[in-house]
């Protein structure tokens, strides 16, 4: 009998440190984590930039003066994005291809047991202004400035408030609304 009643003590105790473990919540995401990050991208030759502290950097050509340069902006968020209770990211890469023009690309990032896993982005503009990313209630916000119609390209003037959502197939979105 003191065998069964030892033998049961084990077995509970072996099953309630399996609970723990499985319960174990996921390691949160960082902006370190982020800065040095894989994201998909449609100007590195690879499709891939690979971040290291925040920057990607890629000749354009043997011998072009100029490069493919994209950065990590300062502006992100923390929040759930996909209801599994842990909070993701969404960052900003600031794309500039060394031929014209500063693209801005949102980007969405799921925490896969503390590892960034970017999954799917949507473009903000080229040479927009940008203000604030925030995330609420799986719902993501930017603020920025973009170009109305009679603007310079230099000078955008129209301020907007963007809304995206994560879907099965990226991002939806945006719904602008005026600031």
């Amino acid at each position: 009998m003191r065998f069964l009643a030892v033998l049961l003590v084990l077995t509970m105790a072996a099953v309630w440190s399996a609970c723990e473990r499985a319960a174990a919540p996921s390691p949160p995401l960082t902006i370190d984590r982020l800065k040095n990050a894989r994201y998909h991208c449609q100007f590195p030759k690879s499709k891939e930039a690979l971040l290291h502290d925040g920057w990607y950097v890629e000749e354009v050509g043997p011998g072009a003066s100029t490069k493919l340069v994209i950065r990590m902006a300062e502006e992100h968020a923390f929040g759930d994005l996909n209801g599994d209770g842990i909070d993701d990211a969404a960052v900003v890469l600031v794309c500039d291809p060394g031929c014209g023009g500063t693209f801005f690309q949102l980007a969405i990032v799921l925490n896969q047991e503390g590892k960034p896993r970017h999954v799917g982005g949507a473009l903000l503009g080229d040479r927009i202004k940008l203000h604030s990313v925030s995330i609420d209630s799986g719902q993501i916000s930017v603020e920025l400035t973009r170009h109305g119609p009679h603007d310079l390209i230099c000078c955008p003037t129209e301020e907007v408030r963007q809304f995206y959502r994560l879907q099965w197939d990226g991002v939806m979105g945006p719904v602008s609304e005026p600031k």
